[in-house]
Formats: C-alpha cells, sequence, structure tokens
C-alpha cells in the first residue's frame, strides 16, 4: 500500500513524485515505457522562467521547479519567427532554450527518487478501481493516484473523467546547421496547427502537427514539409497531443490527472512542459496535502487552475478564433497580416487579442 501512486514518470507525473515524495510520502511511479522518456515525442523547446512569470505571474519556485530541464539546455532560443502560407514572416521576441528530451524526462525522474519514490518501468496500466491500479505485474494499491499517462489515459477511462481534445504530431531530429531562430509555418502545409524547426546546435528538431480534425496521412504531410524545406527525410515518431487545453475536471474520488492527461497544454502555442511541470508540483503537493493533513483532494483543481487557469482558458479561446481561417490559406494570410507582430505576440502568450478574446 502506497500514500502515491503515479501514472506515467514524463515530466508531470515525475514532477508530482518529487514534491509528494520530498514531504514524506510513499510514492511509487509507474511508467510503461523500458526507458523513460523514449521515444522522443515533443519539441523538446522550454520557456525561461522569465517569460513563465509573465505569463502566470502568481508563481514562485521555479528555479527549483525547473532545475532538470536546466541542465540538459542545449542553446537559448531568443525569437520565434512565424511564417504564412505565401511565405511572409513575423519575428517575435519570446525567451527560450531547447533541451534533450530523454535526457530531461530521466533527469526529473531521478530527482523523484533521490527524494525517496520507487521507480517501476515497463509496467502497463490496465485500469484503476478505487484505490487498486492494476497493472501488467499485478495490483498495487494507493491511498491516491495521479493519472499523469498521457492524452489517451487510462486512469481518466477507468474513472469516468474527460479525456482532452487531441491532434496528431509526428518529430524527429535532422543533423545540420541551423540558426538559433525557432521557425513555425502555418497553412493548409500542417492544417489547423503548424510546423516546425526547432534549433538544437548541431541539430534540429523537425515536426508537424494538426488540429483534431485532420482525418488524411500524417506522415505525407510530414515528408511534404522536409522535401519544402530542403531538408532530408528522417524517420519520424508520432503521437496524438492535446490542442484545446484543459479537460473540464481533473479530480474525481482519490484521483488526480496532470499533464496531458488534464490537457495541461498552451493552446496557441502547444508549449506543455512548463505547464506539466507547474501543475505536476501542484498535484504532488495536493496529494502530500491531502494524506499528511487530511485536507481534500479538490484543493488540486481549484490551485491549479487559479495558478494557470486564466491564460490557458484564453489560450483556447485564441485558438477556436483562428481555427476560422485554418481551412483557407488565402483568409489565413490576410488574418495573419492583420495581427502582425504585436497581437501574435500577445496570442504566442495566451494574452487577449481583443475584446472577448
Amino acid at each position: 500500500m502506497y500514500d502515491l501512486v503515479i501514472v506515467g514518470a514524463g515530466p508531470a507525473g515525475s514532477t508530482a513524485g518529487r514534491y509528494a515524495a520530498r514531504r514524506g510520502l510513499k510514492v511509487l511511479l509507474l511508467d510503461r515505457r523500458k526507458e523513460i522518456g523514449v521515444p522522443i515525442q515533443c519539441g523538446e523547446y522550454v520557456a525561461r522562467d522569465d517569460e513563465v512569470r509573465a505569463i502566470f505571474p502568481s508563481l514562485d519556485g521555479l528555479g527549483d521547479l525547473m532545475e532538470a530541464p536546466r541542465r540538459v539546455r542545449q542553446i537559448d532560443t531568443d525569437v520565434i519567427r512565424i511564417w504564412s502560407p505565401g511565405g511572409r514572416h513575423w519575428d517575435i521576441p519570446f525567451r527560450g532554450y531547447t533541451v534533450r528530451r530523454d535526457e530531461m524526462d530521466q533527469g526529473i525522474a531521478d530527482q523523484a527518487t533521490t527524494e525517496g519514490a520507487e521507480l517501476q518501468t515497463e509496467t502497463t496500466v490496465y485500469r484503476v478501481r478505487g484505490s487498486d491500479v492494476s497493472t501488467n505485474h499485478g495490483t498495487v494499491s494507493g491511498t491516491v493516484i495521479i493519472g499523469a499517462d498521457g492524452p489517451s489515459s487510462s486512469v481518466a477511462r477507468s474513472i469516468g473523467l474527460p479525456l482532452p481534445v487531441v491532434g496528431p504530431a509526428m518529430s524527429c531530429t535532422i543533423d545540420g546547421d541551423f540558426s538559433s531562430v525557432t521557425d513555425l509555418f502555418f497553412g493548409n502545409l500542417a492544417p489547423g496547427g503548424y510546423a516546425w524547426i526547432i534549433p538544437k546546435g548541431p541539430c534540429a528538431n523537425v515536426g508537424l502537427g494538426t488540429w483534431q480534425h485532420f482525418r488524411g496521412r500524417l506522415d505525407t504531410l510530414f515528408y511534404k514539409f522536409l522535401d519544402q524545406r530542403g531538408l532530408p527525410h528522417s524517420r519520424g515518431t508520432g503521437g496524438y497531443v492535446p490542442v484545446e487545453g484543459p479537460v473540464s475536471r481533473t479530480v474525481k474520488g482519490n484521483v488526480l490527472l496532470v499533464g496531458d492527461a488534464a490537457g495541461h497544454v498552451m493552446a496557441t502555442n502547444g508549449g506543455g512542459i512548463n505547464v506539466s511541470m507547474i501543475c505536476g508540483r501542484i498535484a504532488g503537493e495536493a496529494a502530500a496535502d491531502h494524506v499528511l493533513q487530511r485536507v481534500p483532494l479538490e484543493t488540486y483543481e481549484t490551485t491549479w487552475r487559479a495558478a494557470v487557469g486564466p491564460p490557458l482558458d484564453r489560450g483556447r479561446r485564441i485558438k477556436r478564433f483562428a481555427d476560422r481561417f485554418f481551412g483557407n490559406d488565402r483568409l489565413l494570410e490576410i488574418a495573419m497580416a492583420f495581427l502582425g507582430a504585436r497581437r501574435m505576440a500577445r496570442a504566442i502568450r495566451c494574452q487577449p487579442l481583443f475584446v472577448g478574446i
């Protein structure tokens, strides 16, 4: 019997385990992968702490929280260059850095085990019922259970919590000489989403994601984009990512959802690492408060929504507004020219574009 069982040892789950174990809880981290963080399914981009504070001004303690990503920092990228379907571009100052995502995930998991959490890999969770978590290695029990097992969360499905709206994405690493600019490409090359080239020094993370309505072959779009940019074909890894922000409810009984399982993603830019780790810390602290002080688990919902909810909600509204233009490159070109660099910068930061949006 554990105080806390966490399903999924990505940034959200391992962060929750780290902070709960630090408070003295008996924590078990479960992950289906043999090696944490492998394969990489991410753009590997992290916003700098000052950008995060500007978006979520009530946050503190980012120095401790983001220690593991900073340790595997590769290069700084201070500009996001946004490209229209017609090839026009706008440079948006935004401070971030790139990481080795596999090493970052492993680093956060190491932090959790250093604090006292137990990690069990190659473990598939089938279902959650009450305090019992059924896996391919038998059943374990936890006073609190955290679902940090991605957008198709088996924990959420087991207990009837909502799943996030998702879209398909695909990425790979390509060697070469790239600038320090992060490039985002919009239009029908990535319907409803965008393609990206995120520099990592001697290589770049190159990928493409679309909206939830896409029904074609993603790899066809992906390799077409590589051809358009004159990049060599490389085998990509694919998956699904939340595209419309948080789900409506993340607590039920003794279960909390966090990270991609909860839709903890900024809908306007796809960024999930920072938000997932912020909410992971809140989840770990909420679990500890419940076990040690009998604080209701519902406080997790109110706490994370107070910390990051308003910008994420604005991001959802901005994305729905933008979806009206994504199906037509001509309309999208006009809309992007109208928005200009200033409003695009506000969109990236989930800040209001107009009254009500």
